[in-house]
C-alpha cells in the first residue's frame, strides 16, 4: 500500500505510541484522522471528537486503514471499564468503519499461553486474567467479522515493555529508578520482551504497507530477565539497584492482573516481523543509548 493520500484513522493517538504513529503516517503523506474524547490543542491531525464506548459511534467520512491502539491497560481494576473499552469499544469501532480495506489491531504477548518455550504467532492463546480474556474476545470478534466483511485484519502483538523517551516506561520505571523509588515485583528473574517505541512505529508502518490479513509479534531479538533490564538502567545511571518487593504486596498497589502479567516469564520470537522490517535496535542496550547518559 502506498501511504500517500491513504485515509487513515488512528485511535489512541494521544498516547505514547499512537501519537508517534499518527505523526509518522502524516510525514509519509497519509491523510490522518485521529479519534479523541476531547479537542486537541495545536494538533496537526484532523480530529473526530467522540468515544469508543458510545454504542452509536458513527463517522461521516470513510477510511482506507484503521489503526486501533486505544485501550485501558492491565492497571485498570474495574472489570466493567475493561469490558466497555477493550471489547465493546472494538465492536463499536468496527461498526463505524465499514468499507475500510485494513484494520490493524494492537494486542500484546499476554494473550499467548506462557508454558511454551518460544512464543510465535501460532502459539495457542490462553487467559488467566480478566484483562487477557477480554483481549482475546475482542480479537476473535474482529477475526470473524473482518472475514465476513472482506476487510483485512492485521494483529500486532507488542513486546512486554515498550520503552523510549516518554510514556509508561519513562514515568513508572525510568524516572522512579532515578529517584530511588522503583521496586521490582517478586524476584525479577522472569524473562520479558522489549522493544523501542521507534521500532514499534517502523514495524506498524511496514504492516500497513503490506495491507493483508496477518499477525506479527513486535519485539526485539534480546529477551532477558526483568531484573537484568532494570539493573542495566540503574548501573548506567549511576544509582543504586532497586530492591525487590513481594509480588503479593505489589498486587495491593497495582492490582492482581498487572502483577500477574508482569511476573510471568515469556520469551518471544520476532522472526516473522523481521522479514518485512529491519529493526533499528536489536537489543535494549542499543535502544536505551539515547536515554542513559553513561553510554
Amino acid at each position: 500500500m502506498n501511504l500517500k493520500n491513504t485515509r487513515v484513522l488512528v485511535t489512541g493517538a494521544t498516547g505514547f505510541i499512537g501519537s508517534r504513529l499518527a505523526q509518522k503516517l502524516l510525514e509519509s503523506g497519509a491523510d490522518v484522522t485521529i479519534l479523541a474524547r476531547k479537542k486537541q490543542e495545536k494538533s496537526p491531525f484532523k480530529t473526530i471528537i467522540d468515544d469508543l464506548t458510545h454504542p452509536n459511534l458513527h463517522f461521516k467520512q470513510k477510511f482506507d486503514v484503521v489503526c486501533h491502539l486505544a485501550s485501558v491497560t492491565p492497571l485498570e481494576k474495574n472489570k466493567k471499564i475493561i469490558q466497555s473499552v477493550n471489547y465493546d469499544g472494538v465492536k463499536n469501532l468496527f461498526s463505524a468503519v465499514s468499507g475500510a480495506k485494513l484494520f490493524v489491531y494492537i494486542s500484546g504477548l499476554a494473550v499467548f499461553d506462557p508454558v511454551y518455550d518460544k512464543i510465535t504467532e501460532t502459539t495457542p492463546k490462553k487467559y488467566d486474567t480478566e484483562f487477557v480474556k477480554v483481549r482475546i474476545k475482542a480479537q476473535e470478534f474482529l477475526e470473524e467479522n473482518c472475514s465476513k466483511s472482506g476487510m483485512n485484519l492485521s494483529v500486532a502483538y507488542l513486546g512486554d515493555i515498550v520503552y523510549g523517551n516518554g510514556g509508561f516506561f519513562q514515568s513508572m520505571i525510568y524516572d522512579r529508578i532515578q529517584k530511588g523509588t522503583f521496586r521490582i515485583p517478586g524476584n525479577g528473574k522472569y524473562v520479558k520482551n522489549f522493544i523501542h517505541v521507534d521500532d514499534v512505529i517502523g514495524a506498524l508502518i511496514a504492516i500497513i504497507q503490506k495491507e493483508e490479513t496477518n499477525s506479527y509479534i513486535l519485539t526485539d531479538s534480546t529477551p532477558v530477565s526483568f531484573i537484568e533490564f532494570i539493573n542495566y538502567i540503574s548501573d548506567n545511571l549511576g544509582v543504586k539497584k532497586p530492591k525487590t518487593v513481594p509480588a503479593a504486596l505489589a498486587k495491593l498497589v497495582l492490582g492482581s492482573d498487572a502483577i500477574n502479567l508482569l511476573t510471568r516469564s515469556v520469551s518471544a520470537s520476532n522472526r516473522k516481523i523481521s522479514q518485512i522490517y529491519d529493526f533499528k535496535f536489536q537489543s535494549y542496550k542499543e535502544g536505551l543509548s539515547d536515554l542513559l547518559p553513561k553510554l
